[in-house]
């Protein structure tokens, strides 16, 4: 239930991060957006102004006297629909005199509610200078683009004559740079000053038109961010929940005691007699009912939980001798361990742990070696563990010899004392040699180890392993794997002590 609940917190706070992120990037796109708009406005501007002052410098040309009624009437036809309310004229010798518009300032702005007053100041050259009053929202009308956001204010701001000349530059504080926490404080402010007139041109973008904007890329977002969280939750944190899930439940059956061990008779060939067994691992679970060990060994053999598996069988398998030696004193059994833990000492504490620590208290105990691993055999370690091994009086076996990693130059480097033929040399159709088995068999048997027959099915199989002098055997043919109650069952009585007459 954790895997769940952390993959959707992380797919959560990465969601999270990301769009606050994309917030960020969408923010400082559209502000970068409207600074330049706002540079091509003072552009705009400073090409206007500079027509109207050579409009009214025309006219100022024509007249001397610019408040006398024909420079009035040659100002006002210069000046035409042009936005200009008012104009200001002050002359060489103080005389000044005020020329408003011949149109008013409804028909100058028609549809413009918004009134911007800005003051132009105009120097003729000759100690005459005009001062322009007009309005702002409407000089900007014209090239204001008519799909400006919502909320975007434009405006024209009258500027100290003394910042006239500067270069146009975006406000101080006002742009990209605001921090997350201010974003939602104020509006964005962006200012580009005129080049040669006191004017900057301001354009205020609300956060509220931000915001507006980046919710309406959030659907998509959204889309990816849950696309991209189900191909991880059924690509690679299936494999992940899968291994975590296996884990779990392994935990749990050996602590509810789900593990079980199921016992494959090893018979005598001449007389069919169970003289041993090999103890083999089950999994009753609650779901899928009894597990083979091709469902769960080979991912308990690569876990952490190869040793607390170990151990479990270890010490069921001690419980189960007991009671078998009970009827058979001599009855031996092998237990399967992975080629690692030969190489780990903790297979020799288990050992003791399971078996007791008495001389030869292994004596009737075969740990076979499964070779589905390399191992690399010359390893000190490995010998020091099959020397304590065998001081407790332990045989080794090796597993399904012939195949794999199992082979000849295995038995000349580590001491073996049994040797389970794999049940493909024994199969009708086997992809060996038809004489391969009979050839095996001489010498294995000059390297001094005993041979035990895999997966013998059928008497004409038996009759083969027989003539060619194999003692030992296993498989279907004299039982499947069974449980204690059944190996017990099957086993001869001891014979009753004989009374004295």
């Amino acid at each position: 239930m954790m895997v769940p609940v952390v993959f959707v917190a992380t797919i959560i706070l990465v969601a999270a991060v990301y769009l606050m992120l994309d917030f960020q990037r969408m923010r400082s796109s559209v502000v970068q957006r409207y600074h330049a708009q706002a540079l091509n406005l003072a552009q705009w501007t400073d090409r206007n102004l500079d027509r109207l002052s050579g409009l009214v410098r025309d006219a100022a040309g024509r007249s001397k006297d610019l408040c006398s009624p024909e420079g009035v009437v040659g100002l006002r036809q210069q000046l035409g629909a042009m936005p200009v309310v008012d104009v200001e004229f002050q002359g060489r010798s103080g005389d000044a005199c005020t020329v408003r518009s011949a149109v008013s300032r409804d028909e100058l702005c028609a549809g413009i509610s918004e009134w911007n007053p800005v003051q132009i100041p105009v120097d003729l050259g000759d100690g005459r200078r005009l001062l322009l009053d007009l309005n702002g929202a409407c000089l900007l009308e014209a090239v204001v683009p008519p799909e400006a956001d919502e909320g975007v204010r434009h405006s024209l701001l009258s500027l100290r004559l003394g910042k006239a000349g500067q270069t146009p530059r975006e406000e101080a504080g006002d742009a990209t740079g605001a921090s997350v926490w201010s974003m939602f404080v104020s509006p964005v402010q962006l200012r580009a000053e005129s080049r040669k007139w006191p004017v900057a041109v301001v354009i205020s973008v609300p956060e509220a038109s931000l915001v507006h904007q980046w919710f309406a890329t959030v659907p998509l977002q959204l889309s990816l961010i849950s696309g991209l969280g189900l191909a991880l939750w059924f690509g690679p944190m299936s494999l992940v929940r899968r291994r975590l899930s296996v884990e779990g439940q392994v935990r749990n059956a050996l602590r509810r005691g789900d593990f079980f061990l199921a016992y494959l008779p090893m018979v005598d060939v001449a007389s069919r007699d169970w003289v041993g067994a090999e103890a083999l691992l089950r999994w009753r679970h609650a779901r899928h009912g009894v597990l083979m060990p091709n469902a769960f060994i080979p991912w308990i053999e690569t876990s952490p939980l190869i040793h607390d598996t170990t151990r479990w069988v270890l010490i069921q398998a001690a419980q189960d001798l007991s009671h078998v030696s009970q009827k058979v004193p001599d009855f031996s059994l092998a237990v399967n361990v992975p080629p690692v833990q030969f190489t780990d000492r903790r297979l020799v504490q288990m050992a003791d742990e399971a078996f007791g620590t008495r001389p030869l208290a292994l004596c009737q105990v075969v740990f076979e070696l499964t070779e589905r691993q390399a191992l690399d055999y010359d390893a000190p370690a490995l010998g020091e563990v099959l020397r304590d091994l065998r001081h407790r009086g332990a045989q080794i076996a090796v597993d399904d010899f012939g195949v794999g990693f199992s082979n000849l130059a295995l038995l000349g480097m580590i001491e073996v004392d049994f040797v389970k033929i794999d049940r493909s040399f024994l199969r009708e159709e086997a992809w060996t040699e038809p004489h391969m088995l009979e050839a095996m068999v001489p010498l294995l048997r000059d390297l001094g180890v005993l041979i035990i027959a895999e997966g013998i099915e059928t008497e004409r199989q038996l009759e083969r392993i027989r003539n060619c002098g194999i003692r030992f055997a296993q498989g279907f043919l004299f039982s499947r794997p069974i449980e204690l109650e059944a190996l017990l069952d099957g086993l001869p009585a001891l014979p009753a002590p004989a009374h004295p007459a």
